[in-house]
């Protein structure tokens, strides 16, 4: 039984990686723009995906579904690299997403407050 003790989730790391502003830029351009700096290149996509290809796998499947990984895949038949990409592009496009909501939600919060 290997222990996982001090090691981010794959959630986390990107959250860790990409700020508000760039998170902003990676949900209105998506990542192939080449925005998402840390996973622009296959050596950084893929082992992105080796190390955390159960959580993204889950959590774009709770998000949108067993049909978009399902496409995902059957979009790049014969191409694993291809799958692999876009597999993770897609879970840090979510990432993304769920910061910047979370953020707006917070500015929102705010100004409710003062306006109160």
């Amino acid at each position: 039984m290997q222990l996982n003790i001090g090691l981010s989730s794959a959630y986390d790391v990107i959250k860790d990686t990409y700020d508000y502003e760039t998170c902003k830029e990676i949900v209105e351009h998506g990542c192939v723009s080449g925005v998402a700096h840390d996973h622009i290149y296959y050596k950084d996509t893929l082992s992105f995906f080796d190390k955390y290809e159960d959580e993204m796998t889950e959590h774009i499947t709770d998000i949108l579904g067993s049909e978009t990984v399902e496409s995902l895949w059957t979009n790049n038949t014969a191409n694993i690299t291809g799958y692999k990409n876009d597999l993770v592009w897609s879970f840090i496009e979510l990432v993304a997403m769920s910061v910047v909501d979370a953020q707006d939600a917070l500015k929102d919060d705010e100004l409710y407050a003062i306006q109160a």
